[in-house]
């Protein structure tokens, strides 16, 4: 269950979506002009849209993280737990953030009834949530009935709220959180879990963290200095030849939680991949598996394959490139056709199978080599090509006899000669809807794991003036040439972006150029193309490389 809660500062107001992001935190701090610490309290002025919610926190000064820590357990429950927390809530007459917290761990301990016309399902459904886990047979078995009878009987004070009746079944209800001491929960996936503590208190850190996260720790154990606290890793999520380097070797929190970005970043599934490919490449280097991982992507591994001729065999017979038919058995020479692609090929067989590389980094090549004996390649300067695209643009803005602009509620199609004069403001617009941490620009959502991904380094969107008019271009950062089955794949996934992903995005923020507001579409039904400047029999302007990067 995700909120907006209006957060109140003084006289300032700010909406923000509970449970949030340690970034969204600082935002809102920020905003209003406030240290973001482990004190720092904000107003509640209203809970959009959720009355049950409004009724508890409503007018309430509360800690922001405790405010947090409370809305990420809430997000974890389904409607039944919702309605028992709201429910139990009211009955214990619970409003501090101290109280809520601590019910959000408690709530197996309240059975809720807002329909009694089957007392047998109500009590089976009490008992389901006593033991918090109950075998499909055992339940259905179970007399509900006689369990809720004698429930009734022993909860002589039923409370009745506006969400039903609540009865507290056998379970002891615990005092999990003291108001100091947050406990243990793992909102989402974390790679590395730290627990920092002192003689008296605890903390747990769920790595990746902001600084300021490792900051309000320490204020919530009393420490001014990290070196004033014992640390230890409590648990992690990582194949165990990935935590041999990572783990047993590490050399700090800040090395941990640089990994555990890494990890995050990547998903489970990536890093299961990624412990595979470090076992293949022989990987055992926490600074090697760093490298690993900027560029696992450039890999294929073929596992159990050891000799050229079950190579050949294997992308003949079985990879799926090729028709074949079991008849065409003696007239295929697989070792030479092996041989020949291998050649061609920058790979190495292990004990694992045959490892290919398709990339360029000079790092990893020289890792490679010293692993696994894998050959490395002449390196070229990173290259640029360009792909240009028309644009689209309209307005809602029309001008009058005297020159003079007015708002309309229809489109007016702005010309690319007309675009040509607001180069600037335009290429603004697109280098401010980047994010920060696409490392490969759009590349960063190019999903293959093919020669493409690693011939083609980067690339970024940007407008270039051609013939006066202004058009949209894909500059790419090249490690090696692309030949025309790559060109075309690499044109199939720009041309995807510029219609529905980072292209669509764009066109719905407005620009504001020379008085008027427009919007700018990398992509349209007509008339569409995306070209090289030789196909478009132009010469390619230099590019400056402005964007980071290699």
């Amino acid at each position: 269950m995700r909120a907006m809660i209006q957060c109140v500062h003084e006289n300032n107001y700010y909406n923000l979506t509970f449970p949030s992001k340690e970034k969204e935190l600082q935002v809102l701090c920020d905003s209003f002009g406030i240290a973001n610490t482990a004190k720092t309290e904000i107003k509640i002025g209203n809970v959009h849209k959720d009355e049950r919610l409004s009724a508890l926190l409503l007018e309430q000064t509360v800690n922001l993280d405790q405010l947090n820590f409370l809305m990420k357990r809430l997000d974890s429950f389904d409607q039944k737990e919702l309605a028992t927390f709201y429910a139990a809530a009211y009955a214990e007459k619970a409003k501090t953030m101290t109280e809520l917290i601590n019910l959000s761990f408690n709530t197996h301990c309240y059975g809720l009834v807002a329909d009694f016309s089957d007392l047998n399902a109500v009590g089976r459904q009490m008992y389901l949530t006593e033991q918090m886990a109950v075998s499909a047979e055992d339940l259905q078995s179970f007399d509900g009935q006689d369990y809720f009878e004698k429930i009734i009987a022993a909860n002589t004070h039923p409370a009745i709220t506006p969400y039903g009746v609540v009865i507290k079944n056998n379970n002891k209800i615990e005092q999990v959180y003291d108001g100091m001491n947050f406990p243990y929960y793992q909102y989402d996936d974390t790679p590395i879990t730290l627990l920092l503590s002192t003689k008296s208190r605890y903390e747990y850190l769920y790595l990746p963290i902001e600084q300021s996260e490792l900051n309000k720790a320490l204020e919530w154990l009393g420490a001014e200095r990290l070196e004033n606290v014992h640390w230890q890793i409590e648990e992690h999520n990582l194949p165990n030849n990935l935590a041999d380097m990572v783990i047993k070797n590490q050399t700090g929190i800040d090395s941990l939680n640089e990994f555990a970005a890494i990890f995050k970043e990547l998903g489970q599934r990536e890093v299961t991949a990624l412990s595979e490919l470090a076992t293949f490449a022989k990987i055992s280097v926490a600074e090697e598996l760093k490298t690993l991982a900027s560029c696992m992507y450039e890999f294929e591994s073929f596992p159990d394959i050891h000799t050229p001729e079950q190579y050949g065999r294997y992308i003949i017979c079985e990879s799926g490139r090729f028709e074949y038919y079991d008849n065409l058995e003696g007239y295929i020479d697989f070792q030479s056709y092996g041989r020949d692609k291998m050649n061609r090929e920058t790979g190495a067989f292990i004990p694992a199978g045959y490892l290919l590389y398709h990339g360029y980094n000079m790092e990893m090549q020289s890792t490679l080599n010293k692993n696994i004996g894998l050959k490395i390649k002449e390196l070229q300067e990173p290259q640029e090509l360009k792909l240009y695209m028309p644009l689209r643009a309209v307005t809602y803005h029309d001008e009058n006899d005297y020159g003079d602009l007015y708002q309309v509620d229809f489109e007016i199609d702005v010309y690319p000669e007309e675009l040509a004069e607001y180069e600037d403001e335009i290429r603004a617009a697109i280098i401010d809807y980047r994010l920060e941490d696409e490392k490969r620009g759009m590349m960063d959502y190019y999903d293959e794991h093919d020669t493409v991904n690693a011939k083609v380094q980067k690339y970024l969107f940007d407008v270039e003036i051609i013939d006066k008019e202004l058009m949209g271009v894909a500059v790419l950062t090249l490690n090696a040439p692309l030949n025309q089955t790559e060109l075309t794949k690499i044109k199939e996934s720009i041309e995807g972006q510029s219609s529905d992903g980072f292209g669509e995005g764009l066109e719905q923020r407005e620009i504001k150029c020379n008085g008027k507001e427009i919007y700018v579409s990398l992509w349209n039904s007509h008339d569409w193309s995306l070209r090289t400047a030789e196909e478009m029999g132009i010469s390619e302007q230099k590019h400056e490389m402005k964007f980071g990067g290699m």
